[in-house]
């Protein structure tokens, strides 16, 4: 006589199965453990369990506030925008934020391009520096389509900084990275806090769900003081 699988292991397999075959898409959300509960007949400890095995296996990330969303799979290069907060306080540094400029405006053409919106296209633009201790570890130039970030617009984004609410809030499916050195310019330098021609890293940053430009963001780093982390996955889907 067959024995049938602990309950955890049913949610668990079935969440899977809808994950490769395509009904949950890369950056959808979850539904709650007190849904999947109520879905599967079980409690919420063993939707979290079984949410939190999936998690385990590559399939999905959970975040506080944010929920659990389906991760990228395949052989390639996955990169996980990392919270900055949490990279200066990881370091050891004392986190500060500060915002220097917030308005909606027309965006270059490359920017428009890469967000596939026209030109005349009117989109939220934050301007912000992340200091850890003394020294600036990063500054923000960053364009938000309100259309693909419900609730972008609402935000004053001066208590905290686009980065971290983006990831909190609005999913993404793919992300595209271009980094290069670059030297501090007579732009560039006052507001990194260094003199010209000082060694930076530039990370241009553009992300979007299923196809639709979400964010483009330009960052700029101390040349000696930051790393990109990735995550690489071997598995194959099958969706």
């Amino acid at each position: 006589m067959t024995r049938k699988p602990p309950l955890y292991q049913i949610v668990r397999d079935g969440l899977r199965h809808r994950i490769e075959t395509g009904h949950y898409r890369v950056g959808d959300q979850l539904p709650g453990e007190e849904t999947l509960a109520e879905e599967f007949g079980c409690s919420r400890l063993t939707a979290h369990r079984a949410l939190r095995e999936l998690a385990d296996l590559g399939f999905v990330e959970r975040r506080p506030r944010a929920g659990t969303r389906v991760l990228p799979r395949g052989g390639g290069v996955m990169i996980r925008i990392p919270s900055i907060r949490e990279e200066i306080e990881a370091q050891g540094h004392i986190y500060r934020y500060e915002l220097l400029q917030r308005r909606l405006a027309k965006p270059s053409k490359a920017v428009a391009e890469g967000l596939g919106v026209d030109e005349d296209t009117r989109l939220l633009n934050l301007r912000c520096r992340h200091w850890a201790g003394r020294q600036v570890f990063q500054y923000e130039n960053r364009w938000i389509n309100p259309d693909s970030a419900p609730g972008a617009s609402e935000q004053s984004f001066e208590d905290f900084g686009p980065n971290d609410w983006l990831i909190n809030t609005v999913p993404y499916s793919n992300v595209d990275h271009e980094i290069s050195a670059v030297s501090a310019t007579r732009i560039t330098a006052p507001v990194m806090d260094v003199p010209v021609a000082t060694p930076l890293l530039q990370v241009r940053r553009l992300t979007s769900l299923h196809g639709i430009g979400v964010t483009a963001v330009t960052l700029l780093h101390p040349g000696h003081d930051y790393v990109l982390r990735s995550a690489h996955s071997t598995e194959t889907s099958q969706t």
